[in-house]
């Protein structure tokens, strides 16, 4: 690939006892000589709470104006993604159904007709955010399906329903992995657990922001200037997601390679990233060539993080029906026994137990000798067999109204390792970053090819909350989730061990090899 011709200087560290030594090399030079002058802080117990505790106070300064801007504008802009995603959940269950007639398998179909337009759009969106200015790309797709959660304010009939979702899904398509891409370009493998894992929690976030949400649009605005409550929460959640996406514009660091000095970083800092990740240090151009797409395809890799991928997406399809069974409660020509507010929001115990436990799981991870993922892959992935297998095998409607509340919120767990494991897909990635590009929207996209009719068969609207076998066959995803970590883990270790042309990574990156 061509690559521009001009000199850029850089910088790269050495530590010396007090503070980093700083020399200037020619650009060319610093992606052969980065990675060996550049020595990393020996690591001590203050890394166990936040990674930047104990670097130079320079780097330690980049790392705090990375974490306030990339971390702040990912995370917003995911919350915001998911709001506007799974809000047409609470929409139906809001009054949405009634107003639109949908009593069949409409919402299934609705989803179905984003997740299309997802996994269309992953592939291309990720791989041409290595050729284009990063932070107008992700500023522009999330204005752009803003506009269309705008729109669906107006729907008049489902049809209308389908057109936007289609168009809000392919915008939404590039966001999550492209701000996973720009993270990994920034952050070293033991800084990147965690920050991957707070920008993952918003996933959570968004769902359970978008109860509450609905619970006071529908309080405080429903029929007012004669609109429902739940065409309000569309408007209301277009307000939202504007804001931020003007953040991302201003906030979100262009790519290493790219980066210039702004009104955030210094051209030494820029300087520094680069001499950090020495594999971003080059701008990618040009066209993409069939050889390297030939040769991606030869490794495990393509195959087996898209396939964990598609496996865990269903996970959290048992915990969805939450929402419908506390609505089932309330029984036609008898008095309500939740209120819509309460029906929007006692659902969301799942998504608290989510944040906090995904959290524990991240630095956990971070702090066991090495930072293995695999072992908090694994234990997500256990409690995806189990509690699908609890509800499945419990009455829908038990003496005990807490049986099965209690089951619904502890499928949270099940959800604990996305974090962990767009941390491991990038870490093993780390030395090609077209391929890691390439690779993280196969995952999305295989996943959400998946996500786009298994539900229709597993946990059918119609059928809400009677749901059997929709369980079981979670808990058969979850075996084969566990099958493939381990697969994937014994394949990275024989490439880390020398045993294959295609190494991972280094071994110093990772998991160790006792």
């Amino acid at each position: 690939m061509a690559q521009p011709q001009e000199k850029k200087v850089v910088v790269v560290e050495e530590r010396g006892a007090d503070a980093p030594v700083v020399s200037k090399i020619s650009h060319d030079e610093a992606a052969v000589t980065a990675a060996t002058r550049y020595v990393e802080s020996k690591r001590t117990w203050k890394s166990y709470i936040w990674s930047s505790l104990d670097v130079p106070k320079a780097e330690a300064r980049f790392l705090t104006k990375l974490d306030l801007t990339l971390i702040s504008a990912s995370a917003l802009g995911v919350m915001c993604r998911y709001l506007d995603q799974v809000n047409i959940t609470n929409a139906f269950n809001s009054g949405m159904k009634e107003d639109l007639e949908m009593y069949g398998n409409e919402l299934n179909y609705a989803n179905a007709v984003w997740s299309a337009a997802y996994v269309f759009g992953q592939i291309p969106s990720n791989l041409l955010l290595t050729r284009v200015n990063a932070p107008v790309y992700i500023a522009f797709i999330e204005l752009a399906w803003t506009i269309f959660t705008f729109a669906t304010a107006a729907v008049k009939d489902v049809n209308m329903l389908y057109v936007f979702r289609f168009f809000v899904g392919l915008f939404e398509a590039g966001h999550f992995p492209a701000v996973m891409y720009v993270c990994s370009s920034y952050y070293k493998p033991h800084e990147l657990a965690r920050r991957n894992t707070l920008i993952q929690i918003f996933v959570a976030v968004g769902p359970l922001f978008s109860g509450f949400l609905m619970a006071g649009v529908f309080a405080g605005l429903d029929g007012v200037r004669g609109l429902p409550g739940w065409r309000w929460m569309y408007i209301v959640c277009g307000l939202i997601s504007f804001p931020c996406a003007m953040w991302t514009l201003f906030a979100m660091p262009q790519l290493p390679g790219r980066a210039k000095a702004n009104w955030i970083f210094t051209q030494e800092e820029v300087d520094l990233a680069r001499a950090r990740m020495p594999t971003e240090a080059k701008p990618l151009t040009g066209l993409f060539k069939w050889k390297d797409i030939k040769r991606w395809h030869s490794t495990w890799h393509v195959y087996l993080f898209p396939l964990f991928f598609a496996f865990m997406s269903q996970f959290g399809q048992s915990g969805g029906s939450m929402i419908f069974w506390v609505k089932s409660y309330n029984v036609k020509g008898q008095p309500a026994r939740f209120t819509v507010p309460q029906i929007n929001i006692i659902p969301l115990g799942i998504n608290v137990i989510t944040i906090v436990c995904t959290l524990i799981n991240s630095w956990i991870s971070d702090s066991l000798p090495g930072s293995p993922r695999w072992p908090g892959m694994v234990f997500a992935a256990t409690m995806a067999i189990i509690f699908p297998i609890a509800l499945a095998a419990t009455p829908v409607h038990p003496p005990n109204i807490a049986t099965r509340w209690a089951l619904y919120y502890l499928t949270a767990l099940a959800g604990t390792s996305a974090g962990l494991s767009w941390t491991f897909v990038n870490e093993v990635n780390r030395h090609d970053p077209e391929k890691r590009a390439y690779v993280s929207a196969m995952m999305n996209a295989f996943a959400y090819t998946h996500s786009a009719w298994i539900p229709i068969f597993t946990f059918p609207t119609y059928l809400q909350p009677y749901i059997v076998m929709g369980n079981y066959v979670t808990a058969g995803f979850a075996v084969g989730a566990v099958a493939t970590i381990l697969a994937i883990r014994h394949l990275y270790l024989r490439d880390l061990k020398g045993q294959h042309p295609q190494r991972a990574t280094s071994p110093a990156d990772s998991e160790s090899l006792k």
